[in-house]
Protein backbone atom coordinates (compact mmCIF):
# COMPACT_ATOMS: atom_id res chain seq x y z
CA UNK A 1 0.00 0.00 0.00
CA UNK A 2 1.31 3.43 -0.93
CA UNK A 3 1.76 5.93 1.89
CA UNK A 4 1.40 9.69 1.44
CA UNK A 5 3.86 11.49 3.68
CA UNK A 6 3.18 15.08 2.56
CA UNK A 7 0.62 17.04 0.54
CA UNK A 8 1.26 20.39 -1.18
CA UNK A 9 -0.95 22.81 -3.14
CA UNK A 10 1.46 25.20 -4.89
CA UNK A 11 0.02 28.49 -6.12
CA UNK A 12 2.35 28.84 -9.12
CA UNK A 13 4.05 26.59 -11.62
CA UNK A 14 7.45 27.70 -10.31
CA UNK A 15 6.55 26.54 -6.82
CA UNK A 16 5.24 23.26 -8.21
CA UNK A 17 8.48 22.58 -10.11
CA UNK A 18 10.53 23.21 -6.96
CA UNK A 19 8.37 20.78 -4.96
CA UNK A 20 8.74 18.11 -7.65
CA UNK A 21 12.46 18.02 -6.89
CA UNK A 22 11.68 16.32 -3.57
CA UNK A 23 12.28 12.54 -3.28
CA UNK A 24 9.06 10.61 -3.90
CA UNK A 25 7.20 13.65 -5.30
CA UNK A 26 4.08 12.75 -7.29
CA UNK A 27 2.18 15.26 -9.42
CA UNK A 28 -1.62 15.27 -9.62
CA UNK A 29 -4.15 17.40 -11.46
CA UNK A 30 -7.53 15.84 -10.76
CA UNK A 31 -6.05 12.94 -8.83
CA UNK A 32 -7.97 10.20 -10.65
CA UNK A 33 -4.77 8.34 -11.56
CA UNK A 34 -2.83 8.69 -8.30
CA UNK A 35 -3.46 5.11 -7.14
CA UNK A 36 -2.03 3.68 -10.35
CA UNK A 37 1.35 5.32 -9.87
CA UNK A 38 4.28 3.26 -8.71
CA UNK A 39 6.42 4.73 -5.95
CA UNK A 40 9.12 2.83 -4.03
CA UNK A 41 8.42 4.60 -0.73
CA UNK A 42 6.37 7.38 0.86
CA UNK A 43 4.97 9.90 -1.60
CA UNK A 44 4.85 13.69 -1.49
CA UNK A 45 1.76 14.74 -3.44
CA UNK A 46 1.98 17.98 -5.43
CA UNK A 47 -1.57 19.06 -6.31
CA UNK A 48 -1.91 21.57 -9.20
CA UNK A 49 -5.45 22.74 -8.38
CA UNK A 50 -4.33 26.21 -7.23
CA UNK A 51 -1.50 26.71 -9.73
CA UNK A 52 -3.63 28.74 -12.17
CA UNK A 53 -3.48 26.22 -15.00
CA UNK A 54 -7.20 25.96 -15.77
CA UNK A 55 -9.45 27.83 -18.19
CA UNK A 56 -10.12 28.19 -21.91
CA UNK A 57 -8.93 31.32 -23.74
CA UNK A 58 -9.25 32.51 -27.33
CA UNK A 59 -5.88 33.39 -28.87
CA UNK A 60 -7.43 34.50 -32.16
CA UNK A 61 -10.41 33.60 -34.33
CA UNK A 62 -9.24 30.02 -34.86
CA UNK A 63 -6.96 29.11 -31.94
CA UNK A 64 -7.82 28.25 -28.35
CA UNK A 65 -5.53 27.80 -25.36
CA UNK A 66 -6.79 25.24 -22.84
CA UNK A 67 -5.21 25.04 -19.40
CA UNK A 68 -3.86 21.68 -18.31
CA UNK A 69 -6.07 21.48 -15.20
CA UNK A 70 -9.24 22.19 -17.16
CA UNK A 71 -11.48 19.23 -16.43
CA UNK A 72 -12.91 16.95 -19.07
CA UNK A 73 -16.40 18.00 -18.05
CA UNK A 74 -15.49 21.64 -18.62
CA UNK A 75 -14.41 20.67 -22.14
CA UNK A 76 -17.72 18.89 -22.68
CA UNK A 77 -19.67 21.96 -21.53
CA UNK A 78 -17.66 24.65 -23.39
CA UNK A 79 -19.42 25.92 -26.52
CA UNK A 80 -16.19 27.33 -27.92
CA UNK A 81 -14.59 23.87 -28.05
CA UNK A 82 -15.14 22.10 -31.41
CA UNK A 83 -17.99 19.59 -31.31
CA UNK A 84 -15.72 16.64 -32.13
CA UNK A 85 -13.47 17.44 -29.15
CA UNK A 86 -16.43 17.88 -26.82
CA UNK A 87 -17.79 14.48 -27.81
CA UNK A 88 -14.36 12.86 -27.45
CA UNK A 89 -13.97 14.36 -23.97
CA UNK A 90 -17.39 13.01 -23.02
CA UNK A 91 -16.35 9.51 -24.04
CA UNK A 92 -13.00 9.64 -22.25
CA UNK A 93 -14.37 8.74 -18.80
CA UNK A 94 -17.69 8.15 -17.03
CA UNK A 95 -19.55 11.23 -15.80
CA UNK A 96 -18.53 10.44 -12.22
CA UNK A 97 -14.86 11.06 -13.13
CA UNK A 98 -15.05 13.73 -15.85
CA UNK A 99 -15.60 16.53 -13.33
CA UNK A 100 -12.30 15.64 -11.66
CA UNK A 101 -10.04 14.30 -14.43
CA UNK A 102 -8.00 16.93 -16.29
CA UNK A 103 -6.84 17.52 -19.84
CA UNK A 104 -3.20 17.40 -18.73
CA UNK A 105 -3.79 14.08 -17.04
CA UNK A 106 -5.34 12.65 -20.19
CA UNK A 107 -2.28 13.71 -22.20
CA UNK A 108 0.39 12.31 -19.90
CA UNK A 109 -1.59 9.08 -19.37
CA UNK A 110 -1.46 8.59 -23.18
CA UNK A 111 -4.17 5.91 -23.23
CA UNK A 112 -3.77 4.07 -26.54
CA UNK A 113 -7.58 3.98 -26.94
CA UNK A 114 -8.18 7.67 -26.13
CA UNK A 115 -10.53 9.27 -28.63
CA UNK A 116 -9.73 12.63 -27.03
CA UNK A 117 -6.04 12.36 -27.92
CA UNK A 118 -6.90 11.34 -31.48
CA UNK A 119 -9.19 14.38 -31.78
CA UNK A 120 -6.50 16.68 -30.33
CA UNK A 121 -3.97 15.34 -32.83
CA UNK A 122 -6.08 16.30 -35.85
CA UNK A 123 -6.70 19.73 -34.31
CA UNK A 124 -2.93 20.38 -34.49
CA UNK A 125 -2.55 20.40 -30.70
CA UNK A 126 0.62 22.03 -29.36
CA UNK A 127 1.47 21.30 -25.73
CA UNK A 128 3.36 23.65 -23.41
CA UNK A 129 5.64 21.81 -20.98
CA UNK A 130 7.23 23.72 -18.09
CA UNK A 131 10.56 22.70 -16.59
CA UNK A 132 13.06 24.57 -14.39
CA UNK A 133 14.96 25.79 -17.46
CA UNK A 134 11.83 27.31 -19.02
CA UNK A 135 8.72 26.38 -20.98
CA UNK A 136 8.83 24.52 -24.29
CA UNK A 137 6.08 24.10 -26.87
CA UNK A 138 5.87 20.67 -28.47
CA UNK A 139 3.48 19.19 -31.00
CA UNK A 140 1.29 16.61 -29.31
CA UNK A 141 2.37 13.79 -31.63
CA UNK A 142 6.03 14.45 -30.76
CA UNK A 143 5.25 14.62 -27.03
CA UNK A 144 3.41 11.30 -27.07
CA UNK A 145 6.46 9.65 -28.63
CA UNK A 146 8.75 10.75 -25.77
CA UNK A 147 6.53 10.10 -22.74
CA UNK A 148 6.81 9.70 -19.81
CA UNK A 149 7.75 13.21 -18.80
CA UNK A 150 10.73 13.88 -16.58
CA UNK A 151 10.37 14.33 -12.82
CA UNK A 152 10.38 18.14 -13.12
CA UNK A 153 8.29 18.52 -16.26
CA UNK A 154 4.67 19.70 -16.12
CA UNK A 155 2.13 20.09 -18.91
CA UNK A 156 0.69 23.59 -18.47
CA UNK A 157 -1.57 24.16 -21.49
CA UNK A 158 -2.61 23.01 -24.95
CA UNK A 159 -3.26 25.17 -28.01
CA UNK A 160 -5.61 23.84 -30.69
CA UNK A 161 -6.62 25.01 -34.15
CA UNK A 162 -10.42 25.14 -34.32
CA UNK A 163 -10.83 26.08 -37.99
CA UNK A 164 -12.06 23.66 -40.62
CA UNK A 165 -14.29 20.60 -40.53
CA UNK A 166 -13.73 17.53 -38.35
CA UNK A 167 -15.27 14.10 -37.80
CA UNK A 168 -14.80 11.25 -35.35
CA UNK A 169 -15.98 7.67 -35.86
CA UNK A 170 -15.51 4.64 -33.63
CA UNK A 171 -16.24 0.98 -33.00
CA UNK A 172 -16.74 -0.39 -29.49
CA UNK A 173 -18.27 -3.52 -28.04
CA UNK A 174 -21.25 -1.38 -26.95
CA UNK A 175 -22.20 2.25 -27.64
CA UNK A 176 -21.10 3.18 -24.11
CA UNK A 177 -17.87 1.17 -24.13
CA UNK A 178 -14.40 2.59 -24.80
CA UNK A 179 -13.61 2.42 -28.51
CA UNK A 180 -11.62 -0.56 -29.77
CA UNK A 181 -10.49 1.65 -32.66
CA UNK A 182 -11.46 5.27 -33.37
CA UNK A 183 -10.58 7.47 -36.34
CA UNK A 184 -10.53 11.27 -36.35
CA UNK A 185 -10.26 13.40 -39.47
CA UNK A 186 -10.05 17.12 -40.04
CA UNK A 187 -9.63 19.40 -43.02
CA UNK A 188 -8.14 22.68 -41.86
CA UNK A 189 -8.43 26.15 -43.28
CA UNK A 190 -5.32 25.39 -45.34
CA UNK A 191 -7.18 22.55 -47.10
CA UNK A 192 -4.81 19.91 -45.70
CA UNK A 193 -6.38 16.75 -44.30
CA UNK A 194 -5.26 15.30 -40.97
CA UNK A 195 -6.02 11.74 -39.84
CA UNK A 196 -5.47 10.14 -36.44
CA UNK A 197 -6.25 6.73 -34.98
CA UNK A 198 -6.58 5.35 -31.49
CA UNK A 199 -6.32 1.67 -30.63
CA UNK A 200 -3.70 0.77 -33.25
CA UNK A 201 -0.41 1.65 -31.49
CA UNK A 202 0.99 2.26 -28.02
CA UNK A 203 -0.58 5.75 -28.11
CA UNK A 204 -3.02 7.48 -30.49
CA UNK A 205 -1.14 8.43 -33.66
CA UNK A 206 -1.32 10.65 -36.73
CA UNK A 207 -1.54 8.55 -39.88
CA UNK A 208 -1.83 8.77 -43.64
CA UNK A 209 -4.56 6.91 -45.51
CA UNK A 210 -1.92 4.72 -47.18
CA UNK A 211 -0.06 3.77 -43.98
CA UNK A 212 0.51 0.08 -43.28
CA UNK A 213 -0.54 -0.52 -39.69
CA UNK A 214 0.60 -3.26 -37.31
CA UNK A 215 -1.67 -2.90 -34.26
CA UNK A 216 -1.06 -4.90 -31.10
CA UNK A 217 -3.94 -7.19 -30.17
CA UNK A 218 -5.61 -7.83 -26.84
CA UNK A 219 -8.71 -9.50 -25.41
CA UNK A 220 -10.96 -6.95 -27.17
CA UNK A 221 -9.56 -7.50 -30.63
CA UNK A 222 -6.65 -9.07 -32.47
CA UNK A 223 -4.16 -6.99 -34.40
CA UNK A 224 -5.73 -8.17 -37.66
CA UNK A 225 -9.19 -7.15 -36.48
CA UNK A 226 -7.97 -3.70 -35.39
CA UNK A 227 -6.21 -3.23 -38.73
CA UNK A 228 -9.40 -4.04 -40.62
CA UNK A 229 -11.41 -1.71 -38.38
CA UNK A 230 -8.91 1.09 -38.96
CA UNK A 231 -9.29 0.85 -42.75
CA UNK A 232 -13.07 1.07 -42.54
CA UNK A 233 -13.12 3.84 -39.95
CA UNK A 234 -10.56 5.97 -41.79
CA UNK A 235 -12.78 5.84 -44.88
CA UNK A 236 -15.81 6.87 -42.83
CA UNK A 237 -13.93 9.68 -41.11
CA UNK A 238 -12.77 11.01 -44.47
CA UNK A 239 -16.34 10.91 -45.76
CA UNK A 240 -17.32 12.99 -42.75
CA UNK A 241 -15.05 15.88 -43.81
CA UNK A 242 -15.59 15.62 -47.57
Amino acid sequence: MKRISAYFRPESIGEALALLDRPGAVLIGGGTKLNSRVAPGPMSVVDLQLAGLDGIDCIDTQKLRIGATTTLQQLVDADEIPAVLREAARRELPSTLRAQSTLGGAIVSADRESELLAALLVHDAVVSVARPQGTEETKLDDLLKRLPLGAQEVVTSVVIDTAGTASLVRTGRTPADKAIVAAAARVGEDGRRRLALSGVASTPVLVEESDQLDPPGDFRGSGEYRRALARVLVSRAIEGVS
